[in-house]
């Protein structure tokens, strides 16, 4: 099971299995209460009959005057007791006490039997929350499913025609020599590699072996590679201080090339693009079109152009909390996007 359909399993059962257990709270706080009328309503009974047959042990009896007291009521206060009356008497009532410790017990084993019932409704509840979400999230895996083959195939399908141009590419420049057009055949099949490395990130979980890495050169290097694709727009390097830390240099690269890639596409015309690199992160700002919903924009298939995917910010996303890097994102509409990668929790060397 992938990292979202388990996000999505956990969500779901939490919200089911939530509501379940408020309900059977609810459930049983009125239970209790009932069984507690009926205990004081059996008690009462008992109390009525134990007045006739005075050989009630549990009770204590006593006598009462009648102006100060009411009959056929069940008093709690110092005490469970109730009052009854005395035939040819006019001046006293019988009165008939629970004691208050054993009132609290039978009470208490009342809440105890509750208790029992309620921990194993509560794991009832658990297992029908547990299938419910399983079953609801059915249609969706099965969707999830074709998509990922459909991308599969569409990744199959790139492997001829990419492999036709480089092969074509190659005969040409060797039969014509290097030039502008096959310079640019070449950046845009780095292009088409770099979208097929995304797609092939989405689907699959790339393994973290981390090295001991110079990431201000790694981003130096990305960014002039970039550079190359989009030679119309301005790109300035600036390194402030040595950044060498312990992470994984093929998925940073899919970071850098992601972010670098969206700062041109969605650039101005005549556009800057700035990478600065400081002790402990990295700032990729442009002067683009920036970008309306900051909090949506890294949803996967969220998008603000009709070009692309609606992958990329996402991909990096994923790949950024695998490798422990933090990913801050500010942006203004039409005066571009910064986003800063913090790469502070990362060791300097390895363990």
């Amino acid at each position: 099971m992938k990292r979202y359909e388990k996000e999505s399993l956990v969500k779901n059962f939490l919200v089911f299995f939530s509501l379940l257990e408020i309900l059977l709270i609810l459930l049983f706080i009125e239970l209790y209460h009932t069984q507690k009328r009926e205990y004081r309503q059996n008690l009462f009974k008992t109390m009525h009959v134990c007045n006739f047959t005075m050989k009630c042990p549990q009770f204590t009896y006593d006598f009462a005057p009648k102006d100060k007291t009411k009959l056929n009521e069940l008093f709690d206060d110092h005490g469970l007791y109730s009052f009854f009356p005395i035939p040819k008497s006019e001046k006293f009532y019988i009165k008939l006490s629970y004691p208050m410790e054993r009132y609290q017990e039978d009470l208490h084993q009342i809440t105890q039997l509750l208790q029992i019932k309620f921990i194993l409704a509560t794991f009832l509840l658990f297992a029908i929350a547990l299938f419910f979400t399983f079953y609801s999230l059915r249609p969706i895996r099965k969707a999830l499913k074709v998509n990922d083959e459909f991308i599969k195939d569409i990744l199959h399908d790139f492997n001829t025609p990419i492999t036709s141009i480089v092969l074509n590419m190659k005969m040409f420049k060797e039969e014509k020599g290097d030039n502008p057009y096959v310079q640019r055949m070449s950046h845009g099949v780095d292009s088409i590699l770099l979208l097929q490395n995304n797609l092939k990130s989405f689907l699959h979980h790339s393994p973290s072996e981390n090295e001991r890495l110079d990431i201000a050169l790694l981003a130096q290097k990305r960014l002039h590679f970039i550079q190359n694709i989009y030679p119309k727009l301005h790109f300035v390097y600036e390194k402030n201080n040595e950044l060498i830390k312990c992470t994984n240099e093929e998925l940073l690269t899919r970071i850098l090339d992601n972010l670098l890639s969206n700062a041109a596409k969605y650039n101005k015309p005549q556009g800057e693009v700035k990478l600065t690199v400081t002790q402990n992160t990295i700032s990729i700002k442009d002067t683009g079109k920036g970008i309306q919903d900051v909090q949506k924009v890294l949803n996967r298939y969220y998008k603000e152009q009709d070009r692309g995917l609606g992958l990329g910010l996402h991909i990096v996303q994923k790949l950024a909390n695998e490798l422990n890097i933090t990913l801050e994102i500010k942006s203004k509409i039409t005066e571009g996007t910064e986003i800063i990668l913090d790469f502070t929790d990362l060791l300097e060397e390895s363990k």
